[in-house]
C-alpha cells in the first residue's frame, strides 16, 4: 500500500480527470432555479408520511419486521429509529420511538453487540447509530460496550475471534487485504458495506477520528478504491475510476481478488474501430445466470463456424464483460466489444451463438465504436463509492485529500438519483440512503457534476433526490419496491432507507 506521502504526490493526477469540476464543487455558484428551502420542506413532509406508515407497522414487541420464528434483525429497527429521531419534533419520548429503542436495547448481548444470533457487525453497527441519537440514560450506557464490540471485530492485529464461529474475523497484519475492514461476521472476509456501517456507528456514537479504528479502516477503504495511483492491489492495476467496489476479496479463499456487484468495465479505450453490444440473457433451467466462460466458448464456436474469412481473423479480438448483476463468474447482462467492424455481421454471429440464451433476440442491437480495445476492470458503483466517500470523511480526511478527491471526481461523472450508478436498479434504496448520508456529510448545498458538454454543472442534490423519491412514495407513505435484490422487496426496509435519506435532505 502506498504511503500517505506518495498519495499527496499524486493529488494532481486525481484532479486530472476534470480540474474544473473540483474547483466548483468546493465553491459552487447557485443556479437561478435552486429551490433548497422548498426541497427541505418537501423532504420533511414526505418523511412525516413515511414515519406514519412505519408507526402503523410496528410490531407489538416494539421492533419492526420481526419474523415469527426468528432470528430478528435489529438493523431494520435501527434504521427506522434513526429516521424517526432525525425528524424535527420527534425524540426518544415519542411512544413508538421509545418502544423501538427499548427493543433494540433488549437485544444487547453480554459481549456488547446488539444482535440476535446472526450478522453481529451489521446489526450492531446500525443499532448503535440509532441508540446514539436517543440520548437516554439506558441508551448512553449501551454505547461504549457496543463500540468496543465493533472495534474488537475489525480485522487487525488485535481482532478478537468470536467463539464457535468458523467464519469470524481473525487477526491479520497490515499487508493483508482484509486489514482494517469489517464483515458480516459469517463470511470469513470483510466488505465495504459493513465497514461503512461500522464507521458510521463509531462516528455517530462520538468516537474521535483519531482513534486507531479509523486509521486502520483507511487502509481497507483505499484497497477498495479503483484507482491504481491510490491502490496497489493487482485488481486495480491500470484503473483510474476513483470509485469503490464491494470488497478486496470475493471470499475468504480468494484473498486480494477484489469483488464488485456492478460487474466489469473497460478503461483506456484504444486501438482500431469495432463493434459493441449489450447482451441480455435468460436464466437457465436451474434458474441461474449463464457463466461468462460458457458464453465465450459459444461465441468463439460461432466465429469459427462463420464462412467469413475476415471474421475468423478476429476470433481473439473479443472482450466479454460481466454486467451489474454478476457474481464474478455469471450474469444476466453482459457487454461485448469486438474487433469485427460490421454491426450486421456481428449481430448475425451473436444471434447464432446465443440463440438459446438471449432473453429477447429481437432486441439485440450492435453499434459501431471508434475503438474497441481497452483494459477490463472491476466496475466501481454508486452504493460503495458514496459509502467510501463518507467513510473517508468520518475517518478524518479532508476533501483536499487525493483519495477523497478521486471519489468526488467519480461522483461528478456518475451523478444520478434515478438508479444505483453502475448497478442499475439493484439496491436502489440502499444507494439513496448512502447518497443522502454522503452528501449531508459533504456539507455543500450543491454538487458539481460533469455536464454533457464536459463543463461543470451545479446540481441541487436535495431537490434532485427528493423529486425522484416523490415519484416512488405511495399514498400510505411507504415506498414502491422496484427490485427484489438485497431484501428490497421488504416495504419496511426500503421505506426506512428512504426515510433516512429524506431526513438527510431535510437537515
Amino acid at each position: 500500500m502506498k504511503s500517505l506521502q506518495s498519495l499527496v504526490l499524486v493529488s494532481g493526477l486525481a484532479l486530472s480527470f476534470s480540474n474544473l469540476a473540483f474547483a466548483v464543487v468546493l465553491d459552487p455558484v447557485p443556479p437561478a432555479t435552486t429551490t433548497k428551502l422548498d426541497a427541505k420542506t418537501q423532504a420533511s413532509a414526505m418523511a412525516a408520511k413515511a414515519i406514519a406508515y412505519l408507526k402503523s407497522k410496528q410490531d407489538v414487541s416494539g421492533g419492526w419486521s420481526i419474523p415469527p420464528k426468528g432470528p430478528s434483525y435489529p438493523a431494520i429497527t435501527g434504521l427506522v429509529i434513526q429516521g424517526m429521531l432525525m425528524h424535527d419534533g420527534i425524540d426518544a419520548k415519542d411512544p413508538a420511538a421509545a418502544k423501538g429503542i427499548a427493543w433494540l436495547l433488549s437485544k444487547q448481548q453480554p459481549d456488547g453487540g446488539i444482535y440476535d444470533t446472526v450478522l453481529p457487525v451489521y446489526n450492531t453497527a446500525i443499532a448503535l447509530t440509532a441508540i446514539s441519537q436517543a440520548n437516554t440514560p439506558d441508551a448512553k450506557k449501551a454505547i461504549k460496550p457496543a463500540q468496543d464490540f465493533l472495534k474488537a471485530l475489525q480485522y487487525s492485529e488485535d481482532t478478537q475471534v468470536l467463539a464457535n464461529n468458523s467464519e469470524t474475523a481473525k487477526p491479520v497484519k497490515k499487508d493483508d487485504p482484509f486489514y482494517g475492514g469489517w464483515g458480516y461476521g459469517n463470511r470469513g472476509r470483510p466488505d465495504l458495506s459493513n465497514t461503512a456501517f461500522a464507521l458510521e456507528a463509531l462516528h455517530a456514537s462520538g468516537l474521535e477520528s483519531s482513534d486507531v479504528a479509523y486509521q486502520r479502516a483507511q487502509l481497507f477503504l483505499q484497497r477498495c478504491q479503483m484507482d491504481h495511483r491510490l491502490n496497489d492491489s493487482p485488481f486495480a492495476a491500470g484503473s483510474t475510476q476513483g470509485g469503490f467496489i464491494y470488497s478486496t476479496s470475493a471470499n475468504k479463499d480468494t484473498v486480494g481478488s477484489g469483488q464488485s456487484f456492478a460487474g466489469e468495465t473497460v478503461e483506456s479505450l484504444s486501438g482500431p474501430p469495432g463493434t459493441a453490444a449489450t447482451l441480455h440473457f435468460k436464466k437457465d433451467k436451474d434458474g441461474k445466470a449463464p457463466r461468462k466462460a460458457d458464453l465465450a466458448k459459444l461465441l468463439h464456436d460461432a466465429i469459427d463456424a462463420s464462412p467469413e474469412t475476415l471474421v475468423k481473423s478476429h476470433a481473439s479480438d473479443i472482450l466479454l464483460l460481466l454486467g451489474p448483476n454478476g457474481d464474478g463468474q455469471a450474469a444476466l447482462e453482459m457487454t461485448l466489444r469486438c474487433g469485427i467492424e460490421d454491426p450486421a455481421i456481428m449481430k448475425s454471429i451473436l444471434a447464432t451463438a446465443f440463440k438459446d440464451q438471449l432473453a429477447d433476440p429481437a432486441k439485440l442491437e450492435v453499434r459501431s465504436v471508434r475503438a474497441w480495445k481497452g483494459e477490463s476492470h472491476l466496475r466501481a458503483y454508486g452504493t460503495m463509492s458514496y459509502a467510501g466517500f463518507k467513510s473517508y470523511l468520518y475517518s478524518g480526511l479532508s476533501r483536499n485529500d487525493p483519495r477523497v478527491q478521486a471519489v468526488m471526481n467519480w461522483a461528478s461523472r456518475n451523478y444520478t438519483v434515478a438508479e444505483n450508478p453502475g448497478a442499475g436498479k439493484d439496491g436502489y434504496y440502499y444507494y439513496i440512503l448512502v447518497f443522502g448520508r454522503a452528501m449531508d456529510a459533504n456539507g455543500e448545498p450543491l454538487f458539481n457534476i460533469v455536464g454533457e458538454n464536459g463543463k461543470p454543472e451545479p446540481r441541487d442534490w436535495r431537490a434532485d433526490m427528493v423529486a425522484h423519491l416523490a415519484t416512488l412514495q405511495q399514498p400510505d407513505g411507504s415506498f414502491k419496491s422496484i427490485d427484489t435484490r438485497w431484501l428490497e422487496d421488504n416495504d419496511i426496509l426500503i421505506t426506512a432507507y428512504a426515510l433516512v435519506a429524506l431526513e438527510s435532505a431535510a437537515n
